[in-house]
């Protein structure tokens, strides 16, 4: 557009008053003549003020022709001005809408100037018409647009009308329906803004599909250096499970084997101390001085340790080992706490202790066998550890079950060494008043058969007050009274009267087990016959009659006890046996019981053997 400039347009404003002015002044001095010569009424006055009028309105008239004149000229470079600008304002308009992108112009007063067909595709119905307050534009767009995740409507305005008043970067924007435009913004010098929306929805696509191509590439190559991976870590596994499996095996073959070792070990130890045991338990029940009834005493006090002893190691091999099954059953919790208080009930009275029992009816699943040998530990190590008082074998409900243990009143476990009496071979430090410390093997032995049950050890001590060990089982529903036992009957079971004239048949490849067995027998007045094997036991001048029982070792040289009793009821009939042996092992209690025959465990306790013998002649419960 040209530019015509401003002094032609003030030149003729100012003609038009010069010319007004002149009018004006020519009316006035046309009238002062004729009100002059109206007065003077001169002829010649009247003439000279015509001829000074006439030159001054010629001129005046010359000046406004001038003027007149040149305002025309003025007029017409402003009307040839005004059609350039409309061209050139229709040339700008016909470029903006041939561009291919958006265009919006605004006024100083931010006010739409123009916007191009480009800009009202993109945004539609919104208002874009000349006049119109940005503002307004805005507020009419943002339900176009995504918003960002917790960006309301007016968070949006806010936003773009603050990068609209101070424009920097292009910034990007999101429409409904997958759109994208990125938004230019300047100033100009007059005030004024131009916008530029620039349609990049193909660029995104392509960068959003360029990026997918990536994601997958990538995934492609995590998948093939994760299945590599795998393939090596599994390789590896697996190599790891051999040697893992290698080296279990080597160590149940080791465990194995020392558990066989103790088993052969404890035999071998047991024989001779089972006979030691017989013949001084024998000893003890005659008639002697009370200082050799002493010394007899401390005799069958050593052998018991003894016994405890390798029966603990045995039992501490075996569970290491994992030879010993479990048998869960139901069972009234009282048939197990009984007959274990009756047993140790002696033994607290030696030692002038209260020994308590509290039996409910109450229904447990368990393995009864191993809860029993839990209990015996826990009570022999409560008696061993208090020294005034006296002992509770009981139960009492717990959130989980029942909690079944014993109470003593003894000297107490410091809170520091409640977990390090579990270990083996650990008891109490000396200094207390206790007398007879155990090897330190039954709290360790109770600990790895509440393991192997899954039951909870709950340990509760005060130092010079008392201890509480305990385990928690599960309650079961069957009814107590359907499983309940008959109840032993105190006094028949070591009365002299039961076994007095009873005959039995001793089996044992030991002479000196044969020999002490019979000291211990016949002192309770039963008829002994012994042999070395089934054979000669039938070739005894008193094999015709068949005895009221048969007592055989299991391991008799090539052959066993089982066998030799075969041999024996085929000659004499259906007598009862009882198996003697010093192997503890699973597979030889099967076989005794299969064959069903009453197992017992060297060194034979003597109140244990004559209980078992007298269950099997009068059927009275046998309390193991």
């Amino acid at each position: 557009m040209p530019d015509i400039g401003q002094p032609p347009a003030l030149d003729a404003m100012a003609l038009a008053r010069e010319n007004a002015k002149l009018r004006k002044i020519n009316a006035s001095l046309i009238a002062a003549i004729e009100r002059g010569a109206q007065a003077s009424g001169g002829g010649f006055a009247l003439f000279q003020t015509a001829a000074a009028l006439g030159n001054q309105v010629q001129e005046r008239t010359a000046a406004l022709t001038t003027a007149l004149r040149e305002l025309e000229r003025v007029n017409e470079a402003l009307k040839g001005a005004r059609d350039e600008e409309g061209q050139a304002r229709a040339r700008l308009a016909a470029a903006i809408e041939t561009i291919n992108q958006g265009i919006m112009l605004c006024d100083a007063e931010d006010r739409v100037v123009i916007a191009n067909r480009r800009y009202r595709e993109v945004w539609g119905d919104l208002p874009a018409e000349p006049g119109t307050p940005f503002e307004e534009v805005v507020a009419a767009g943002a339900c176009n647009i995504v918003l960002p995740e917790g960006q309301s409507a007016q968070d949006w305005r806010a936003f773009r009308l603050a990068r609209h008043r101070s424009p920097g970067e292009p910034f990007v924007v999101e429409f409904r329906g997958g759109v994208w435009l990125q938004i230019s913004e300047r100033r100009m010098e007059d005030g004024g803004t131009v916008s530029l929306y620039t349609d990049i929805t193909g660029i995104k696509r392509e960068e959003e599909a360029r990026r997918e191509r990536e994601v997958v590439e990538a995934l492609r190559t995590a998948n093939e250096s994760l299945e590599r991976r795998v393939a090596e870590r599994t390789a590896e596994l697996l190599q790891a499970n051999i040697e893992m499996m290698a080296a279990r095996a080597e160590a149940e073959q080791v465990n194995l084997a020392k558990t066989k070792f103790f088993a052969a070990a404890n035999h071998d130890l047991l024989q001779p101390l089972a006979a030691a045991r017989v013949f001084a338990s024998a000893l003890s029940e005659r008639r002697m001085s009370p200082p050799n009834r002493e010394l007899v005493r401390h005799a069958l006090s050593a052998l018991d340790s003894v016994d405890d002893l390798l029966t603990s190691l045995l039992d501490v091999a075996k569970l290491d080992a994992g030879v010993i099954p479990a048998a869960p059953a139901s069972f009234a919790l009282a048939d197990v706490l009984r007959p274990v208080a009756d047993e140790y009930g002696m033994i607290a009275a030696r030692r002038r202790l209260r020994l308590r029992l509290f039996a409910g009816d109450v229904v447990v699943r368990t393995d009864p066998k191993l809860l029993g040998r839990i209990l015996r530990n826990l009570i022999s190590n409560a008696l061993r550890y208090t020294v005034r008082g006296g002992v509770l074998i009981g139960h009492k409900p717990h959130r989980d079950g029942v909690l079944v243990g014993v109470w003593d009143t003894g000297i107490g476990i410091a809170a520091a060494q409640q977990d390090e009496i579990f270990e083996e071979f650990r008891r109490l430090p000396p200094g207390s008043d206790c007398t007879g410390r155990g090897a330190g093997l039954g709290l360790s032995i109770v600990q790895r058969i509440s393991r192997m049950l899954g039951h909870r050890l709950v340990v509760r001590s005060v130092p010079g007050r008392g201890s509480f060990f305990g385990i928690v089982l599960p309650v079961s529903d069957e009814p107590a009274a359907c499983l309940r036992r008959p109840a032993s009957v105190p006094g028949q079971l070591h009365g002299p009267a039961t076994l007095r004239g009873r005959t039995v048949q001793l089996i044992d490849d030991e002479p000196h087990i044969l020999q002490g067995m019979g000291v211990l027998l016949g002192g309770w007045g039963m008829k002994v016959a012994g042999a070395r094997s089934a054979a000669e036991a039938l070739q005894s001048p008193d094999a015709g009659d068949a005895p009221d029982v048969i007592i055989a070792d299991y391991h008799l040289g090539a052959s066993t006890g089982l066998e030799a009793i075969a041999t024996l009821r085929r000659r004499w009939g259906d007598v009862p046996c009882v198996v003697a042996t010093a192997d503890y092992s699973a597979e030889v209690a099967a076989l005794v019981a299969a064959a069903g025959h009453h197992l017992m465990h060297k060194p034979v306790r003597p109140a244990r053997l004559r209980s078992l013998i007298t269950h099997v002649l009068t059927s009275v419960p046998f309390e193991a």
